[in-house]
Parts: structure tokens; C-alpha cells; sequence
């Protein structure tokens, strides 16, 4: 059995085994041909060749035999089929040479030709067909390998059977192509035979052509459905996907349980299909109408609605093995972070973490401290102290943020003009604490050297006393805002001095970061998205400037979420599976929001997100 099995290939264990129990059929017919191939000259041949060639080679148990072999020896036999074909007529014309020979040649070469015929059928059905079905580790040298061999491999079929029908190869050709012929000389048994072996060659010859033809590489883009219609949507991310061509209109969808009637024109007039929801619907309801139409129409999502409704979303488009991409934050309250962390990993196996100041304002940062390839198409590096030595690669990056030294300080600046978004501030929503201050909060946990620790901060909360005249509402007073600026400062004598100032209805708009080092200095222009590292004792790397490139002079993008979207994309093309590397903001959000809603409930200062000091206009102007 030892010496069949290197002459012939043991059908392998799960080509038989169907789950818990083997296939009667299966096994049968697999073993037959692993007992049939034995037959075969050829498989001797490799053995042979093998067994030469494995005493020169003591890396391989198994030398392969190429395919250029394999040719000579079907060359070989398609020349002894023409013989086979033609010699037997001019054999009476040779006397002298004696009856009993030409018995025994005529017996000998109609046992060879009658093997070469079953060889050259077993090589077709075993080649064509059954190769794939049988081993489950195979080599193949080209995917033509075998197709190109067929026509020499057919042509010997049909010379030997003509041979030992001893009729025309005109007739038997015909027989295999069922085509009309007059003067038949087979048996009828032997008409129905081959004719049948015609169109099961036929087939396989069809199935082969259509596997070999390479299809057409098309750049077809997914559809997306959008799930919200709110300003992010409207002024960001749709905008990023259509400008950028990432998207065509018709692959656009929105869908939300209100869209106001100016963005349903647009909508029409852009030729980006929407829906919305019924009003009377529960949320569930709600939950499981969006995933219908997604379903029907999308292969993937994005999550853009108020925060409180981002888990049930992200819940439901997991459970049904959507590839989705989720708005910030990612959950609104304690209790949905408690479950997020029990099966984050399940959760975000197939889903993108947007970031707006970590993906998009900070993204130069951001590749700085990371040095994710991802993110290095979308920014412009340059040498200032060294403009002849070209841009800065990822090795010349790394070794500057070693020059800089020990990290000394962190000051963060995010200030916010007028926001007519009343809920923004409210206590109910997590106001200016999960709408705003996640996002400095973000920066600053991804530039800390050690886990962030939130209670050791000094906080002071204040409140703009004026919020309820200012967004004239009569139906809340000021108590139902949260405090809309906080200064957090980290305790005289810290390892590394934090300031961060973060407030809405600032007289002043500037949102920044200074990162000091033992050598250097690290300057972050969240709104031109520009960062300037400078380290003198780095030589030629002394200044460094990282930008995004679509920036424009005015330091405003014309395209708000263009990174972002970009990425997503990326994300999206390669169906929803991430790399060893991901390049959305996912852990560290998560860690973000639960060391966020740790301090939240820790705090026990004076001041607190729910108990700001109420500050008047005048005093407030000054706090910034």
C-alpha cells in the first residue's frame, strides 16, 4: 500500500469527511480512482523520476515533476497513437516477416493502445474535474497547465479509439461532436458511448474556458446608506463623499426619522435617494425598518444620528454582520458602556470608529506619534531646517520623536464660537462633557505617555447665565444646562503639567495643542490641521512641518470629513476586514469614554459638569 501511494495520491481525509460523518458515495468513488490511477505509466514515471531526484535533494520529500515532463511524455504517447492509427494497414505489405509475429505485435499493441486510452480518460476527468475535489494540498505551475495539454491529450483518445474500432478518426471525431455522418462502421453501443463521453467533454472543455478567462477588473463601488440627515451629515460627510468622486449620487442613501425639507430638495436635485421614517415608530421599530432598507439596497452603513441612539445601531448592524463606520462617541451612557465592554471586540470586528479631531484636525499628529501608513497619503512632510534633504520618511520621524526627549507638558486650547445647538449643552444629552471635551480629552490621552488619570485633574465648571435667552427657550431654565467651559489642570509638581481649556460662546475661536519635550516642541493648529516639530538637537531634523494636503491658505478645508470618508472607504474595499493595523480610532475611544464616565461619577470638586458656576457675559468673556 506504502509503494501505491506514492505512485498514486491517497484521497485526502476531508474530501470524504462531511462534518461528523463520511459520504458513502465520496469515499467510494475517490478511493476507486485512487486505485485506477495506478494503472497509469505516467504516475510510474513520476515515481521513478522522484526517487532519482530525491537522492540529490534532501530539503523535499516530494520533488515535483514539471510540467514540461509531463508534455514530453503526452507527446510520446499521441506519436504511438499514430502509429497505432496508420502502421496497421502497411504491415501485409512487409514479407518475410512471420505470422506469429504479427499476431503477437497486432495483441501487444492493441493491450497497449486499449491502456493508453484509459490512461488518457482517467488524465482528463482526474485533471479537469476531480484534482481539486480529491487533494487539498496541490502545486499546479500555471492555471493553463493543464487546458493547454487537452488538445494533445484528445487528439490521442480519439487515433487510439479509431485504432481499435478500426474505423476512420473522421468517424469517431464526429461521434464526439454528434455530428451527422454517413456510413457508420461502430455498433450502435459504441456510437451511444462515445457520443455520451462527447458532451461530458464538451462541459468540462466549457467549465475550463470559463475558470481560465480572467474577469475584467471594474471598479465598482458599494452602496452606503447614511443613518441620520443632521448637520454632520448634510455639511460633512455627504459632501466628502460626492466631491471626492468616492461615490457616485445613486450609491448614496439616507435614511432618518426627519429630514428637513431643504435637504430633501438637495437630496432630489443631487439624485441621492432617501427615506424617512415614521414618527409614531418605536425606537426598535425604527431600529429594525432602517436595517430592512439597508439590507434591500446597501452592503454597508454609516451611523450619524444623536448619541443615544449610536449602540442600538451599531448593535443591530453587527448582529446581522453589517460592515458599518459610527460617529463619536459611540455610546451615550454608563450602563450602554458597562455592555460595550463585555463585547467591544465582537462589536467592532467589522466596524470604523470615527474621530474627527484624532482621523481628520490632528490627523498630522496623529501619523507623527503612530507612524501608521495609512495616514501618510493624505499629508505633506516637510524639512525646514534642510529643504534640500526632501521629505522625512518614517524612519527619520521616529528617530526625532526620540531626540525630543521626556514629555513636559500638554496645553490644549478648544475654544467654540456661538452653537445653535441647544442640545449640545443640555445635562440630559452629556452637553459640552461628551459633545465637546471628548475631543481634547482624546488628543490628550493619545499624546500621555502613562494611562490617562482624570480624577487627579484640577476642573473648574462654569456656565454661561445667559444660555436660556440665547437659544429663547421657555421650556427649559438654566439649571437644565451643563456647564459650557471647564479648565482642567493637572496638581503643582506633576510629572508631566496639564492644561486643558475647553469651552462654547468664546469671544476668541481657537482650537490648539503646545506638547513640550525635555528637547523640543510640538505645535498642533487644529484648524489650519498643521503641526510644527521643532527639536534643535536633532541636526537636520532640528524643524519638521506636518500638514494635511487639503489645506488651503486660509487654514479652512473645503472638505470637512475628506480623510475620514477616505478611510472609510479603504475600509469598505476591503469588505469590512481590518488589517494587523487599524486606522480608526478604535480602542482608544473606548478607553476615552470609560475613563470619562469614571471621573464623571468620582468628581466631588466644588464645581461639577451638573453643578457649573454661573458666570455672567462680562465674566465669562474673560475666561478666555
Amino acid at each position: 500500500m506504502d509503494l501505491f501511494s506514492k505512485v498514486s495520491t491517497k484521497p485526502h481525509y476531508e474530501s470524504y469527511t462531511w462534518g461528523k460523518h463520511r459520504s458513502i458515495f465520496a469515499s467510494v468513488l475517490y478511493w476507486l480512482i485512487f486505485l485506477l490511477r495506478i494503472l497509469s505509466p505516467l504516475q510510474w514515471i513520476k515515481l521513478i523520476f522522484r526517487k532519482r531526484q530525491a537522492a540529490n535533494n534532501d530539503e523535499k520529500e516530494r520533488v515535483d515533476f514539471h510540467a514540461m515532463h509531463s508534455e514530453i511524455y503526452l507527446l510520446v504517447v499521441l506519436c504511438l497513437s499514430l502509429a497505432f492509427y496508420f502502421v496497421p494497414p502497411f504491415i501485409p505489405a512487409m514479407p518475410g516477416i512471420p505470422g506469429a509475429i504479427i499476431s503477437g505485435l497486432g495483441v501487444l499493441s492493441y493491450a497497449i493502445a486499449a491502456l493508453l486510452l484509459f490512461e488518457s480518460v482517467m488524465w482528463l476527468f482526474y485533471y479537469m474535474l476531480l484534482r481539486i475535489l480529491i487533494e487539498k494540498h496541490l502545486t499546479i505551475f500555471n492555471e493553463a497547465e493543464y487546458f493547454i495539454a487537452l488538445p494533445f491529450v484528445l487528439a490521442t483518445q480519439f487515433f487510439l479509439l479509431a485504432g481499435l474500432l478500426d474505423v476512420g478518426v473522421s468517424e469517431v471525431l464526429a461521434l464526439a461532436l454528434n455530428l451527422d455522418f454517413e456510413g457508420y462502421q461502430t455498433s450502435s453501443s459504441a456510437q451511444l458511448t462515445i457520443g455520451t463521453f462527447g458532451y461530458v467533454y464538451t462541459a468540462l472543455i466549457i467549465a475550463n474556458i470559463i475558470n481560465l478567462i480572467p474577469a475584467i477588473p471594474v471598479g465598482r463601488r458599494p452602496n452606503i446608506t447614511i443613518i441620520g440627515a443632521g448637520d454632520v451629515v448634510q455639511h460633512r460627510m455627504l459632501p466628502a463623499l460626492l466631491a471626492e468622486k468616492l461615490y457616485l449620487p445613486g450609491q448614496v442613501a439616507i435614511i432618518s426619522d426627519r429630514i428637513d425639507q431643504g435637504f430633501q430638495d438637495q437630496l432630489r436635485k443631487d439624485g441621492v435617494a432617501y427615506q424617512v421614517l415614521k414618527s409614531s415608530s418605536s425606537s426598535e421599530e425604527k431600529v429594525q425598518e432602517v436595517i430592512k432598507f439597508i439590507k434591500k439596497r446597501s452592503s454597508y452603513a454609516i451611523v450619524a444620528t444623536p448619541t443615544e441612539s449610536h449602540f442600538g445601531y451599531v448593535s443591530a448592524l453587527a448582529k446581522e454582520g453589517i460592515v458599518y463606520g459610527v460617529e463619536k462617541p459611540l455610546v451615550a451612557t454608563a450602563a450602554e458602556l458597562r455592555v460595550l465592554g463585555q463585547c467591544q471586540d465582537q462589536l467592532m470586528e467589522r466596524g470604523f470608529l470615527f474621530s474627527y479631531y484624532w482621523l481628520e484636525k490632528a490627523l498630522p499628529l496623529n501619523y507623527f506619534l503612530t507612524l501608521n501608513p495609512q495616514y501618510h497619503r493624505f499629508l505633506d512632510i516637510k524639512v525646514k531646517s534642510s529643504p534640500d534633504a526632501g521629505p522625512a520618511g518614517p524612519d527619520a520621524l521616529a528617530y526625532l520623536r526620540l531626540q525630543l526627549g521626556k514629555l513636559v507638558s500638554v496645553d490644549i486650547t478648544f475654544f467654540e464660537g456661538k452653537d445653535p445647538r441647544a442640545w449640545s449643552l443640555t445635562k440630559q444629552t452629556g452637553g459640552l462633557f461628551f459633545e465637546t471635551l471628548i475631543h481634547p480629552i482624546t488628543l490628550l490621552s493619545h499624546v500621555l505617555d502613562e494611562p490617562m488619570q482624570l480624577e487627579r485633574l484640577h476642573a473648574e465648571w462654569f456656565l454661561l447665565d445667559t444660555l436660556p435667552e440665547v437659544f429663547n427657550s421657555t421650556a427649559s431654565d438654566l439649571n437644565d444646562y451643563g456647564a459650557s467651559y471647564v479648565s482642567l489642570r493637572s496638581q503643582p509638581g506633576a510629572a508631566c503639567a496639564i492644561n486643558v481649556r475647553t469651552g462654547k460662546y468664546m469671544s476668541v475661536k481657537e482650537r490648539s495643542m503646545v506638547i513640550r519635550f525635555e528637547n523640543g516642541v510640538i505645535r498642533m493648529n487644529l484648524d489650519t490641521r498643521q503641526c510644527s516639530i521643532t527639536c534643535p538637537g536633532a541636526g537636520s531634523l532640528a524643524d519638521v512641518a506636518i500638514s494635511v494636503r487639503h489645506g488651503t491658505a486660509d487654514g479652512e478645508t473645503s472638505l470637512k470629513y475628506d480623510v475620514q470618508m477616505t478611510l472609510f472607504d479603504s475600509f469598505v474595499h476591503n469588505q469590512g476586514y481590518w488589517s494587523a493595523q487599524r486606522y480608526d480610532d478604535y480602542p482608544g475611544q473606548i478607553d476615552v469614554l470609560s475613563a470619562m464616565a469614571d471621573w464623571l461619577k468620582a468628581d466631588t470638586g466644588g464645581s461639577h459638569f451638573y453643578r457649573p458656576i454661573p458666570l455672567s457675559e462680562a465674566d465669562y468673556k474673560k475666561l478666555g
